[in-house]
């Protein structure tokens, strides 16, 4: 059985776009675009490991909304991804590239023109036909 990676990302939205990251080209998956964010820790949710991997990847804090779609399972060679993806927004913008090399804010129409990864794929569908005006952050 292929190793399963819980995973959770960030679509963050600022001014009616949303961030897309390009991973850096010597990581796995590299040059794919992707929502920011990272593997899922024992014993911590979804939303604690969000806020800790955007701390470590940006130096950034953040507030976590709601989940953008059920989470997506992608299997690759390395394993089968669980992707599971929240609206977010950032509290602070220091955006310390560690794990990224490009950062990109579009709009809906235009996340269909990124190459994305494959788990991300059922988020950028969800988003691109989602009313970002409802998205409500309950801690902002």
């Amino acid at each position: 059985m292929k190793k399963q990676i819980n995973v959770v990302g960030a679509a963050f939205l600022e001014n009616g776009k949303i961030l897309a990251t390009k991973r850096n080209d010597d990581r796995v998956l590299g040059t794919l675009w992707e929502f920011p964010g990272g593997k899922i820790e024992p014993g911590e949710t979804p939303q604690q490991a969000l806020k800790r991997e955007l701390e470590e990847e940006f130096n950034d804090e953040i507030v976590v909304g709601p989940r953008v779609t059920a989470t997506s399972s992608h299997e690759y060679d390395f394993g089968v991804v669980n992707l599971t993806v929240y609206y977010a927004q950032f509290q602070t913008h220091h955006f310390d590239l560690i794990a990224h090399s490009e950062v990109k804010w579009t709009t809906q129409t235009q996340l269909n023109d990124l190459q994305w990864a494959d788990a991300d794929q059922a988020a950028v569908a969800a988003i691109t036909q989602a009313n970002l005006s409802q998205v409500v952050f309950d801690e902002a």
